[in-house]
């Protein structure tokens, strides 16, 4: 009897082992690898993750178009936060609980990308964000499962004192956005000066929803400030831009890479003129010389896109593009569990050519760009144009 019940036993594990071959395609390898993005699709944030979102949905397509990865397909699950926080934690948590997902990309604000990465780090599911702030991967023994794709503000805030070295400026005032982003970004600029001599002369601060910021200016404006450094994204900084014109303020005026699209200029009007950011180079990709190594990456990821929406990616979307691509890398590698791509993306990242920049990561850096990477934009006749 005991022999019977043995061989019925063996029996069974033996159609069970088979059912789960045949669900994971009968040779070993899965069906598809899933990969969940969640971005700002609608809400306030929706000119930065529109892109991001396309960027995701572009690059499946042509992915699985020419075969998938080695053979097995992709699938990006694609989430909008609404540009709200508790709503990029909820579908952070669906995607990893509900659809297990092998990693998560996104978010498109900062805010919202530190709220998921609490979650990332205590289910330990890689994560590579579309948020800009520092503290997204620092301190990077805080942030063992997470990277980020666009210039930090600490690149943006170095490239800016930069430029103000160059043109004999040394007395600024900052009017930052009250939110993470703005927050962040002002910490940068504090913890920078004194190694490009420049003098914070006075800090203002604005809402995200505010409509008016004169009141603000006009106290900047009465300041000892040579130039005014805005810290945030549309529509503020567009309304400031207009606020300044309308004061007749003509300080210099210098703003984050968070404006980096054409919504900025599209708000600002003519009061865009002028005004310089530090950027990545896909602002301006007809502008960039072939000589370039991001050349072929940004032509051929601007022109695909461009053809597939009929509209220009912009920085926001270089970041979709280098999230998924990423990702990509880990999983033809043969990294297709959570660990392994977590670890690839730590250790084999090495001077990898994206359309955000050229990314080497490391066990120190889950960023992976320098400040130097990033180049200066000026509008100019209603268009970003090529500065330095």
């Amino acid at each position: 009897m005991k022999k019977v019940f043995s061989s019925i036993l063996i029996m069974l594990l033996a159609i069970g082992m088979v059912a789960c071959s045949s669900s994971s395609g009968g040779d070993g390898q899965p069906e598809v690898y899933k990969i969940g993005a969640v971005y700002s699709k609608t809400g306030p944030a929706s000119p930065l993750g529109e892109p991001e979102w396309n960027a995701a949905e572009l690059l499946e397509k042509q992915i699985n178009d020419n075969g998938g990865i080695n053979g097995v397909p992709i699938e990006i699950i694609l989430a909008d936060d609404e540009s709200k926080p508790e709503k990029a934690i909820e579908e952070t948590n669906r995607l990893i609980n509900d659809e297990n997902v092998l990693a998560i990309i996104g978010t498109t604000t900062s805010g919202a990308s530190l709220a998921m990465k609490g979650i990332a780090m205590d289910l330990e599911v890689p994560m590579i964000s579309a948020g800009a702030a520092v503290g997204i991967i620092s301190p990077v023994e805080e942030s063992n499962w997470v990277f980020k794709t666009p210039h930090s503000d600490a690149h943006a805030a170095e490239r800016i004192y930069m430029y103000l070295n160059g043109e004999g400026i040394s007395k600024v005032a900052i009017l930052a956005d009250s939110n993470a982003f703005g927050a962040s970004g002002v910490e940068q600029l504090e913890l920078l000066k004194a190694d490009y001599g420049i003098e914070i002369v006075t800090k203002e601060s604005y809402n995200t929803d505010d409509a008016d910021m004169k009141t603000q200016l006009t106290k900047i404006n009465s300041s000892a400030a040579e130039a005014i450094i805005v810290w945030g994204t549309n529509p503020g900084p567009a309304i400031i831009a207009k606020n300044m014109k309308e004061l007749g303020m003509s300080m210099p005026h210098i703003e984050s890479h968070g404006v980096a699209n054409q919504a900025f200029i599209d708000l600002a009007g003519e009061a865009a003129e002028g005004v310089v950011i530090p950027t990545g180079k896909l602002l301006f990709p007809t502008q960039i010389p072939e000589s370039d190594p991001q050349y072929a990456v940004i032509s051929s990821f601007y022109d695909s896109y461009k053809e597939a929406y009929g509209s220009e990616p912009t920085n926001f979307g270089s970041y979709g593009y280098d999230n998924v691509m990423l990702i990509v890398e880990a999983l033809k590698s043969g990294a297709t569990d959570r660990e392994g791509i977590r670890n690839y993306l730590e250790t084999e990242v090495k001077d990898y050519v994206g359309a955000t920049g050229i990314f080497t990561f490391s066990p120190e850096d889950h960023n992976g760009l320098k400040a130097d990477s990033m180049v200066l934009a000026e509008v100019k006749d209603g268009k970003w144009t090529f500065k330095k």
